[in-house]
């Protein structure tokens, strides 16, 4: 116990160090102490560890200052300023970062993974944001920037497909569909995304109750009937109108399949094949951003989902908002940021 107590000290000792240091010192420069630079760059590089990339930016950006051409510091900051939203000047620093090491490899895959990842930002974006470099066959790699590194998990953020104004106003309109004997799916679904734009965006998410009608006409014709969603915009002073075509459906998906037993006589697990009841519930979504000023269709996307339920007797709603959830990600992306989950390599000496 007293040992943990005297590491953990340690640890704190050696933080509170490092702070009094920077305040003292306006930058760590090229000409500091080595063992004092790595110290400073092992502490940052913790920092991101934890999350704290605002802090770890501030730190390396100190060291760079004197040290201009330090690859393993640009590297470094090119990864805080993709973490915390600045695309543009983390490919700057990936590109000068690359220059300087001669094109050490692990600098070249994060730059590869940033590229590639503003690249699917852009296609996910639509035309006119996102990177606009051209593939071009990648040099020779070396391993010149020297230091140790490792690779971190970081969160990416991704803006939202469409661009909204902060609290603007959102319509739920009815959606078409398929009449079901299981229950109103139209109903729940509104109901669903009502609540889902509601909690997870700064939307006004308006409530009208019944969602408004929408016209019973080809898919074609429904699209286009712009006039039609104006009409709802100015009605109900909705920037935004969401519609579109729902289908919810069961099937019987029973058959024969391998299934793990525990034999009564052995005690182990076994595989044998039997006849299993099951169920196959299927989800599909056509769904739709209007401008309510307008009536132009925004954006529309094609979403299916299903899932498998053993027994017969499943409850059709339980199954709606499971595969319901599975998609509301999708849906809530076109008008929210979000964030990815990739690996960057952050050197730590």
């Amino acid at each position: 116990m007293s040992e943990a107590i005297l590491l953990g000290g340690a640890r704190i000792g050696r933080a509170l160090l490092l702070a009094a240091l920077a305040a003292a010192s306006p930058v760590i420069g090229a000409g500091a102490d080595e063992d004092r630079r790595a110290e400073w760059l092992r502490f940052a590089a913790e920092m991101a560890g934890n999350g704290d990339w605002r802090e770890a930016r501030y730190r390396w950006e100190r060291m760079l200052v004197s040290d201009t051409d330090d690859p393993k510091v640009l590297n470094n900051l090119a990864v805080a300023h993709e973490v915390l939203g600045d695309p543009e000047r983390a490919a700057e620093l990936y590109e000068k970062a690359l220059a300087q090491s001669g094109n050490d490899s692990r600098i070249r895959e994060n730059a590869d993974r940033a590229f590639s990842f503003r690249r699917a930002a852009s296609a996910e974006a639509g035309p006119g944001r996102g990177a606009d470099r051209t593939d071009t066959p990648s040099p020779k790699v070396s391993r010149k920037g020297r230091g140790s590194a490792v690779s971190l998990p970081v969160k990416l953020p991704l803006p939202a497909r469409l661009s909204v104004p902060e609290n603007g106003s959102l319509l739920v309109a009815s959606f078409l569909g398929r009449e079901s004997d299981l229950f109103d799916t139209g109903r729940e679904l509104v109901r669903f995304l009502r609540t889902e734009f509601r909690k997870k965006t700064t939307l006004r998410v308006l409530d009208v109750t019944p969602p408004p009608a929408v016209p019973e006409q080809p898919l074609g014709d429904f699209v286009a009937n712009a006039e039609f969603w104006k009409h709802l915009g100015r009605t109900y002073d909705a920037d935004l109108v969401v519609s579109g075509v729902v289908e919810f459906s069961r099937r019987d998906a029973s058959g024969f399949g391998e299934v793990d037993m525990v034999s009564p006589v052995t005690g182990q697990k076994v595989r044998r094949t039997q006849f299993v009841e099951q169920e196959e519930f299927a989800f599909d979504v056509d769904v739709m951003f209007f401008d309510g000023r307008t009536g132009a269709l925004l954006f529309r996307d094609r979403l299916r989902r299903t899932a498998l339920f053993r027994g017969s007797s499943n409850d059709p709603l339980t199954a709606f908002y499971g595969l319901a959830e599975n998609f509301a990600a999708d849906v809530l992306a076109v008008v929210s940021p979000r964030t990815r989950e990739e690996t960057r390599f952050i050197f730590r000496g």
